[in-house]
């Protein structure tokens, strides 16, 4: 009987957190806005559906698969839709369910749609909801494996093609993952009905793509805007520095001579697992304090790579996967394996089952509370919020006042000079105003290699700076040059509480 009621009791309270985290992806759908990354991709979508094609009329540094992905995934929505924001988001918590989906069929033990729920936590963790290119990268690897494991290796190396196409970083993986594949294939030729079926589609649909976007006519174009901003020192720099060294060389070497004992002496595996349920709750609530970034995510991604060699090496999709999570943190702006992190650190002490509820409540109570105080380049719930109304592509969302304010401005500068071009990087003003004037959303020069031609082309247009984001972007990385130039060419002819307007 007490047996009965626990398990009772363990089942009600599973229905109640699966709903709560139900509540939570309708809350981040919703909830909150920025101006300079969440309409990024989907503003490269609105130039294809305005008839520009991507690397001719307009720049764009990475390869051009993800946005195309999205152009389908929208086709029929307009992105002047009034809710069009709102359905992207929804579309990115379903996309990553699908990772996380595939990932548990991968490497997991059970396939229940509670873990799927929990996963898909973990994967978003504290990230913007909004399309983006990495994601992307992760669905259409993760879907490779899938079809590897099913041993539908044409499938999977076409799907490994469509990754590569997403981001640089993803051709990586792609190279490697290819090698193992074809040396799978070459082992045993031998080709299914199944993987037929899912590549012959699959791969005339690539074919389309690459002369309906005119990528092959304009080959050239999409080479030196992808390959321009490669730099070998970044490999290391950016991709093996933080995982490996330290600042002080006698850090670097305690802590690689530590990775090598772990490795080494016989250690029960229970004493790892037990070190992962402390270490967990930790790095979790750390982002309160560290600007939303995961502190020590590097070592510990290496200390989970560690253990999983000494305790599970037999398991060639589990490194697979953490080879895709470091291909994934290859990044500029979020050089970061969080995507993966959290839940491989879950795949290592998922046998510690009666912590599986525990664990669930507290990432949801977190991220929860991290959300609501802050919200990625956003104002807590803490100011008046209110849900935006009639205003293309955002209306539906709950924002502060100060940021609807923002967006109304914006509308308005908008209204009064139709030549206007909002610097240094409003992708989501181009959206909402339909304004593609320019060859870029993000105008800083490592996103806008041909910002000088537009540089003579807007001599007679107005421009309006962003007041807060303009600081940003006046040196250093993101140093955006035609928003210097141009206000050194023109004068000030009015000063909003968001904007100073410049015209001739």
């Amino acid at each position: 009987m007490n047996l009965t009621t626990a398990y009772n009791k363990k089942q009600i309270f599973s229905y109640g957190i699966l709903f709560l985290s139900g509540l939570y992806f309708v809350f981040i759908s919703v909830y909150s806005i920025n101006q300079a990354d969440l309409g990024f991709q989907l503003s490269a979508v609105g130039r294809l559906k305005a008839g520009q094609v991507i690397y001719k009329d307009f720049d764009f540094i990475r390869p051009f698969f993800g946005v195309i992905f999205w152009d389908y995934l929208l086709k029929y929505i307009p992105l002047q839709f009034d809710y069009s924001i709102l359905i992207s988001r929804i579309l990115v918590i379903i996309e990553s369910f699908i990772i996380c989906r595939v990932i548990q069929k991968l490497v997991f033990d059970r396939e229940d749609l509670y873990t799927t729920v929990f996963l898909t936590l973990c994967f978003l963790h504290t990230f913007p909801v909004m399309p983006w290119h990495t994601i992307d990268g992760i669905f259409f690897s993760v879907l490779a494996l899938l079809f590897y494991k099913k041993k539908w290796y044409l499938s999977a190396l076409l799907f490994i093609v469509f990754a590569s196409l997403t981001k640089q970083s993803f051709a990586i993986f792609g190279l490697g993952a290819s090698l193992i594949i074809m040396i799978d294939l070459f082992k045993k030729p031998v080709i299914t009905k199944k993987d037929l079926y899912v590549f012959i589609p699959s791969f005339l649909f690539l074919i389309a793509v690459l002369f309906q976007y005119r990528i092959i006519e304009n080959f050239n174009l999409f080479a030196e805007q992808v390959l321009h901003s490669a730099s070998p020192s970044y490999l290391y720099e950016g991709c093996i520095a933080p995982y490996l060294f330290f600042e002080k060389n006698f850090l670097t070497v305690l802590y690689i001579l530590s990775l090598i004992l772990i490795y080494f002496i016989n250690i029960n595996r229970k004493v790892f697992e037990i070190l992962l349920i402390i270490i967990l709750p930790v790095f979790i609530i750390y982002p309160f304090f560290n600007s939303g970034q995961f502190k020590g995510a590097y070592v510990l991604y290496v200390f989970l790579f560690i253990l999983f060699l000494k305790y599970e090496r037999q398991n060639k999709f589990i490194f697979l996967l953490l080879f895709l999570g470091w291909c994934s943190s290859i990044s500029w702006g979020y050089n970061t394996p969080a995507f993966f992190i959290l839940i491989l650190l879950y795949r290592f002490i998922e046998k510690q089952d009666r912590l599986f509820l525990p664990l669930w409540g507290i990432i949801l109570t977190v991220f929860s509370i991290y959300r609501s105080k802050y919200p990625y380049s956003s104002e807590s719930l803490t100011p008046k919020h209110l849900f935006i109304k009639n205003i293309p592509a955002v209306s539906g969302l709950l924002v502060s006042e100060k940021e609807y304010s923002y967006i109304l401005e914006a509308q308005q500068i908008n209204k009064l000079h139709k030549d206007v071009i909002f610097l240094p990087a409003s992708p989501l003003l181009d959206i909402i105003n339909v304004s593609y004037l320019n060859r870029a959303s993000w105008e800083m020069d490592v996103e806008y290699p041909s910002w000088k031609s537009d540089l003579q082309k807007f001599k007679r247009n107005t421009i309006a700076v962003d007041n807060s984001l303009f600081p940003y972007y006046k040196e250093g990385f993101f140093i955006s040059s035609i928003t210097l130039e141009l206000m050194k060419q023109k004068k000030v002819i009015r000063k909003t509480k968001y904007f100073t307007v410049y015209s001739n």
